[in-house]
Parts: structure tokens; sequence; C-alpha cells
């Protein structure tokens, strides 16, 4: 009888175990859909200057990628102006050459000894379609962390055979949906309320 017992407590312990592993698994696809959302963000050029639009430039150097950020300085100098400065003069056509084959849309001006990169004002009408592909992405994210959350809902409801246990995990996997809908909509009203006023 107690070995039953004991046996029944550890079935129930490795099943709980499992559900918390599940809603884990869970919270960390929904956090790479939150900081994919926040690199996206991150990037939207708004009339200032943002190091961050250079983050995923990458040099042709002796056969190798490597991220601009390793092999030159990289600067604000002004509300829209970056300076960048390699550190051998020989990078400075590559990695002129590399923003150039960029999607940043920007033609760095080449002084011989750095790059400068001037970040244009914004016209009303880019505002505009920035805000529009902004609440593009917004939908896209939540669509992706909703399906996420109907995914999950259903694998609990096929390990899970109590109505209330199932009811109390749904209730969970909710709520946590929620509140990442939540800090994505805050990102983006905060980068919108930024791209209006500039």
């Amino acid at each position: 009888m107690k070995y039953l017992v004991r046996r029944k407590v550890l079935k129930m312990l490795i099943q709980n175990k499992n559900k918390e592993l599940l809603l884990k698994q869970m919270k960390d696809r929904m956090n790479k859909i939150l900081n994919s959302f926040k690199k996206f963000v991150s990037k939207i050029r708004i009339g200032t200057a943002n190091t961050e639009i250079l983050d995923d430039i990458t040099v042709e150097y002796y056969e190798k990628k490597i991220k601009l950020y390793h092999i030159a300085s990289i600067e604000i100098n002004n509300r829209n102006t970056i300076l960048i400065k390699p550190w051998e003069e020989n990078l400075l056509p590559l990695i002129e050459k590399s923003i150039l084959k960029s999607n940043i849309g920007i033609v760095p001006v080449n002084n011989g000894q750095l790059l400068k990169i001037v970040i244009p004002n914004l016209t009303e009408e880019r505002r505009k379609e920035l805000i529009r592909m902004n609440n593009i992405k917004l939908e896209h994210s939540k669509i992706i962390l909703r399906n996420i959350r109907k995914e999950y809902n259903k694998i609990m409801k096929l390990k899970i055979i109590d109505i209330d246990t199932f009811n109390r995990y749904k209730k969970h996997i909710n709520t946590v949906t929620r509140e990442y809908i939540c800090l994505i909509e805050n990102i983006l009203n905060k980068k919108n309320k930024e791209i209006r006023k500039i």
C-alpha cells in the first residue's frame, strides 16, 4: 500500500515537473518573440543617431565575416551623425562597401580616415509609414504569441485529465500571453510616440 502511494506521489511529481517544464519552454519561446520585437524597434531610424542600426552589419575580412563593432570604433558625434573609425586603415573601403550592401538605406561619407553616417530627419509621410509598419509588426507578433498560447493549451489538455487542473494551467497560460502582448504594445507605443514627437 505504502509502495503504491509513493508511486502515485512520484508520478504526480513527474507530471507536475513536466508541466512546469512545458510552461518554461512556452515562456522561452515568448521571450524570443519579445526580444525579436525589441530588436526590430531598436533599428528604426527616427531622425536621431542610434548605433544599434549597425549591429547586424558584418565585414568580409580575410574570407571571414566579422561584426563591424569588432573592427572599428562607432560613436555618436551629434544628434543625427554617427562616426565609424576602423582600427586598420585598409578596412575603411570594406566597411563602406558592407554598409552600402546592407539594408539600412544610408550612404556613408568617406573622408579617407573615417566614415560619417548622417541620419536624415523624418518627413511627415515617412513618420506615417513607420507607424503603419510598426503596427503591422505588432499585430504579427501578437498573432505568433496567441498561436504559442493555443499550442500549449492543446498540449496541456492532452497531458491533464482533471478539468480543474487543466483550467488552472489554461488560466496561467492566458495570463502569461497577455503579459507578453502588453510588453510589446508598451514598447511600440513608446517608439510611435518618439516618431510622432521628432
